[in-house]
């Protein structure tokens, strides 16, 4: 595999197992709105958005960079975004 497919196989991954059924009821469309904003590359830095669980929270970081914490598994995983007008996608 190439090198951005491989630094986005953990990005699928996390969106497919945080189903809209993951989030709060209450505010969960805004929570989901939120996560899909930060993964899309779309946040500020210092945006955050928490799973309705509360183990797994989105953060941007400085320069675009998207931390996902696990609280319960004690994991972390950055990545950078990769934006749809971005031309150097495919090197």
């Amino acid at each position: 595999m190439n090198r951005p497919t491989t630094a986005l196989l953990p990005l699928v991954l996390t969106i497919c197992l945080h189903s809209p059924l993951a989030f709060a009821e209450e505010d969960g469309a805004s929570q989901l709105t939120t996560i899909n904003k930060i993964i899309r590359g779309e946040g500020r830095p210092g945006e955050t958005a928490t799973a309705k669980n509360g183990e797994v929270i989105y953060t941007v970081l400085e320069g675009g960079v998207v931390e996902i914490r696990n609280l319960r598994y004690n994991t972390v995983q950055r990545f950078n975004t990769i934006k749809s007008n971005d031309n150097n996608r495919s090197k």
